[in-house]
C-alpha cells in the first residue's frame, strides 16, 4: 500500500492532485485510523496504475504519421 506522497512520486504528480483524485472518488483508497478521525490514506498500486491507464490519451490516427 502506498501513501499519498509515494503515489504522487510514482506517477509524477503533486500530492494535492492525488488527494483530489481520492476526494473525487476517481482513485480507490483506504482510510486507516480510528472512527471519527480523518486517518491516513493508503492506495493500492494496482488501483493507481488503473487510474493512470484510464487517463491515457492516444494520438489521433491522422497525426501518427506526423511524428
Amino acid at each position: 500500500m502506498l501513501t499519498v506522497k509515494q503515489a504522487a512520486v510514482r506517477v509524477g504528480v503533486s500530492p494535492s492532485l492525488v488527494y483530489a483524485w481520492c476526494r473525487e472518488q476517481r482513485l480507490p483508497h483506504y482510510r486507516m485510523g480510528r472512527e471519527g478521525k480523518r486517518g491516513q490514506i493508503r492506495i493500492n498500486p494496482a488501483d493507481l496504475d488503473a487510474l493512470m491507464k484510464s487517463l491515457r490519451q492516444d494520438c489521433h490516427p491522422l497525426l501518427a504519421d506526423v511524428r
